[in-house]
């Protein structure tokens, strides 16, 4: 494998990331420089960038690393889209977009990813194709740096500044999936590129932050909390912490089927079925090579599945890598996996219409309605930065605007869809019949509050409501300069139309007192009291707040 030819010099790309000016293997003579050519679109890609994370810290002073990105998509091909998945990833070394792969040729890639390491000369020292593990990294990097150190006993050690990419700031970066609960009031968010998962209301109230995860991204409701595809841990776990079955190469997405837990293996281009307690997995589809070829499902090749839900037919899901939606179908014979939208030669577009022309570019998303017979099957085409609807034997476009690589969507009760653009880095609510779009606004102020007992009302129905503050060695700050009573409390509700009166303002002179609320337009949702105090005390004027939530159902015919 080690050869002793110099490496190409960085000609011929689209632009760098993270560097001011272009850097060139002349000025990094006498560093090691770790070359590797990768693809968003890919998930060996992604988990290489995590196993470099330890090389790079280990080696930071003789090893430099350069990220080639290398479009496997039309899509890829911009460097504003190449800057955003550099900062979904959060790398942190210099990348250099190639659109045209002269790059890749130039090193002789023919996979994604391939590593090249050159020496410290020049010279290309190795490669290696496909996913590898840090320690081998680590290996060969060592022997490099040693045969290097024998020969000319110093290795530069001068530091390549890299400016960081970061999204922007918002309590969301680079949404991946969200799910919505059996009756719609909750959704349960991955935040991927925060490395944690949000249990909101509909209205965007955070009422959960789950964190330790690694990239996480299928998300789904169960009765013991959240089931969270912890996706670069290769783990599916519980937010209370459960370990359901690990071992599982970048699970992308999970679905319920009544009886177990239904995994999209990105990585190992597999389906699996994990059961209750029984903290392992068992096959549903896919061989573990990649590619889009039928069948029996044992024998059936995929491609990245990384979107799956349930259909009164099967079980359908979306092949990201090979730009496919199929469906596994069980009968008494076994399972068998047909391909409903796609090629067998990868080959990807926005085309509409039946089976033998329709294309999808990279879709990681797909939700239908697990009991409505060949009913629609929604997929979030998101390379096209659109939503497919595949029904009837044709897809089609639904014509919704403004959206950004979605990269997961779930059914409301109400025919709805809840969207992840991860792109924009924000929750949706599409309705399909009107293509109308509805941010989702996310407020995180809710997340540590305490919980109050449900209060049910009848429109018009007032109800007397306790509030208190606690106060710590400190008084109340009586004093005129503090512009009225010492306490405020204001009451708010999501949605806004479950009180009369909208939000609700009042000041009390004590720690301990009651307001009273009054019923709106019946629906539920969620009270929001937040108690705020003026204080003194040994350290001079204070502050307190106390925010407490409450679960709202406003009925016109209360028991």
């Amino acid at each position: 494998m080690p050869t002793r030819s110099p490496a190409p010099e960085f000609e011929g790309g689209g632009g760098w990331i993270g560097v001011g000016a272009p850097l060139t293997l002349a000025r990094l003579r006498g560093k090691a420089v770790l070359v590797y050519f990768w693809s968003p679109s890919s998930a060996e890609c992604q988990r290489l960038v995590e196993d470099l994370r330890p090389v790079e810290a280990l080696f930071a002073d003789e090893l430099v690393v350069v990220g080639v990105h290398s479009p496997r998509f039309p899509a890829e091909g911009d460097l504003e889209g190449a800057a955003a998945a550099v900062a979904a990833l959060a790398i942190g070394h210099p990348v250099v977009h190639d659109p045209e792969l002269a790059l890749w040729e130039a090193y002789g890639a023919r996979q994604w990813p391939t590593v090249v390491l050159v020496g410290p000369t020049g010279d290309i020292a190795g490669t290696v194709a496909g996913e590898d593990s840090g320690a081998v990294l680590e290996k060969a990097v060592t022997e490099v740096l040693e045969r290097h150190v024998a020969a000319d006993g110093r290795v530069r050690r001068r530091l390549v500044r890299v400016d960081r990419v970061l999204p922007p700031d918002g309590p969301l970066a680079f949404p991946g999936k969200v799910a919505c609960s059996p009756d719609g009031r909750l959704l349960a968010v991955a935040d991927t590129a925060h490395d944690r998962v949000l249990v909101c209301s509909l209205d965007g109230v955070v009422l959960e932050a789950h964190t330790g995860f690694l990239r996480p991204q299928g998300v789904r409701f169960d009765l013991d909390g959240v089931v969270v595809c912890d996706t670069l841990a290769d783990r599916l776990v519980r937010t209370n912490g459960e370990v359901l079955a690990d071992a599982i190469v970048s699970p992308w997405d999970v679905v319920s089927d009544g009886r177990s837990w239904v995994v999209a293996e990105a990585g190992g281009h597999r389906l699996l079925r994990v059961r209750p307690g029984e903290l392992r997995t068992r096959l549903i589809a896919g061989t573990g090579a990649e590619g889009t070829a039928d069948g029996p499902a044992e024998k059936a090749v995929l491609a990245q599945p990384s979107g799956v839900t349930c259909t009164p037919e099967g079980v359908a899901f979306v092949d990201a890598g090979g730009s496919a939606l199929r469906l596994v179908e069980e009968d008494r014979r076994g399972a068998t996996v047909s391909t409903l939208v796609g090629d067998r030669r990868f080959e990807c577009g926005d085309t509409d219409g039946p089976s033998d022309v329709a294309r999808l570019q990279f879709p990681l998303g797909v939700v239908a309605h697990p009991r409505i017979p060949g009913g629609p099957v929604y997929v979030a085409d998101t390379y096209n930065d659109a939503l497919r609807v595949w029904e009837d034997g044709r897809l089609r476009t639904l014509a919704v605007r403004g959206l950004r690589r979605p990269g997961g969507l779930d059914l409301l009760p109400d025919g709805r869809l809840v969207v992840a653009d991860t792109g924009n880095h924000r929750i949706v609510v599409v309705d399909p019949a009107t293509a109308s779009v509805t941010p989702v606004d996310m407020d995180e102020t809710w997340v540590h509050g305490t919980d109050g007992p449900p209060v049910r009302l009848a429109p018009g129905q007032s109800l007397a409501l306790d509030v208190a503050i606690a106060l710590v060695d400190e008084d109340l700050d009586r004093s005129t300069a503090g512009g009225g009573p010492p306490v405020e409390v204001v009451v708010t509700s999501r949605p806004a139309g479950l009180l009369a009166s909208g939000p609700l303002r009042v000041r009390l002179t004590a720690a301990v007192g009651t307001v009273e609320v009054t019923g709106g337009s019946p629906g539920a949702g969620y009270l929001l009291v937040e108690v705020t105090a003026r204080t003194v005390g040994v350290a001079g004027p204070g502050r307190r707040v106390q925010r407490r939530r409450h679960v709202l159902e406003v009925d016109p015919a209360p028991s």
